[in-house]
């Protein structure tokens, strides 16, 4: 066998492999700076608020003049259901008000005679004791005459059941004093019926102004699915509106990338509809807490958030929630789309 014998110098092919292995090192290195001071995600969220429209009040859909993915103002007409129903009950309840209004006055005037004759059984029971008294001094002073035999004791026997008579009549107007300032009674059961049916009056006009639904936000109309002239239950819920006053991406971030995260840094948000129309944005909060593996099977109100591997070690996301510009890109913006999402830099930070 023949021997090859190596050269002094160093092969080229092991300066190639060492300055290879350099730049994967370095490139390595540099994703790992980038991405910790520069956070993102490819799998981003675009969220906004929405409204479940419903009325309190039930009814045959009479109006509807909307229709879906329409966009509405704040205060626009969404919906109509009969009135008629209920202006049929305004009516009854301001029938009710008005016979609560008369039985209110029929007591005040009958109130009053009690309180007239009150005040006359006082008189009475007034008179009663000043008879009284004065018969009781006319015995006082006959007495002795009668001792003295100046005054025949019939005389005095006569004042005497005259007294008698006085305190048997002072005990009659005193019961009949009580008995007069009892049946005076008060006026507080007919205020309270009256007070009912205003209140029942009051009650029609909100359901009368309940059967018109109108827009609370600005936004568009999603999930419509009825006509005109269907029966409607109070409270059910007859399509959703998202807001256009505010946009959201849900960006979740691994941990490891989170502390050069503050709110109000900047971000670049691209939807997947257009990916090469950047939208401003800013970090408005970071989440304190997801659901783990371990707590996905408890009842708790956190947003559950799957790991994912990341070579050997598994990074725990968190939701930061970026409030969006909508001016920047407002065709882009549909709930529930996919969006990148770059933190601390991309075009929205230049």
């Amino acid at each position: 066998m023949e021997r090859v014998h190596l050269s002094g110098k160093k092969p080229l092919g092991l300066i190639i492999a060492a300055l290879c292995i350099a730049a994967a090192l370095g490139a390595a290195f540099y994703v790992e700076y980038d991405s910790y001071h520069h956070p993102e995600t490819d799998s981003g969220t675009l969220y906004a608020d929405t409204v479940h429209v419903g009325a309190l009040v039930g009814g045959r859909l009479k109006t509807l003049p909307i229709r879906i993915n329409q966009f509405v103002h704040k205060g626009d007409l969404l919906y109509q259901i009969d009135p008629e129903p209920y202006e049929i009950a305004l009516h009854q309840a301001e029938a009710n008000l008005g016979l609560a209004q008369a039985n209110l006055e029929e007591a005040e005037r009958q109130l009053k005679v009690r309180v007239n004759n009150a005040a006359s059984s006082l008189k009475r029971l007034h008179n009663a004791e000043d008879e009284r008294d004065l018969l009781s001094r006319t015995v006082t002073r006959l007495k002795p005459l009668a001792e003295k035999h100046y005054i025949s004791w019939q005389d005095y026997d006569q004042a005497l059941t005259k007294l008698n008579g006085a305190n048997d009549a002072l005990s009659e107007a005193r019961h009949a004093d009580e008995a007069s300032h009892t049946a005076i009674g008060d006026l507080k059961r007919s205020l309270a019926s009256r007070d009912e049916a205003q209140a029942a009056v009051e009650r029609a006009h909100y359901n009368i102004r309940q059967t018109t639904v109108r827009s609370p936000v600005n936004g568009y109309i999603t999930s419509l699915d009825v006509k005109e002239g269907e029966v409607l239950a109070a409270n059910q819920i007859l399509f959703t509106i998202v807001s256009s006053d505010d946009w959201y991406a849900i960006a979740n971030i691994r941990e490891i990338n989170l502390r050069p995260v503050k709110p109000g840094a900047c971000a670049t948000v691209y939807s997947m509809i257009d990916r090469q129309a950047p939208i401003k944005g800013r970090v408005e909060s970071i989440g304190w807490g997801v659901k783990t593996d371990q707590m996905a099977t408890q009842p708790q109100n956190l947003p559950y958030v799957e790991r994912q591997m990341d070579w050997v070690h598994v990074s725990q996301r968190f939701p930061v929630r970026v409030h969006l510009d909508p001016s920047t890109a407002p065709d882009l913006l549909r709930m529930g789309a996919t969006a990148d999402v770059e933190i601390l830099y991309g075009a929205a930070c230049h």
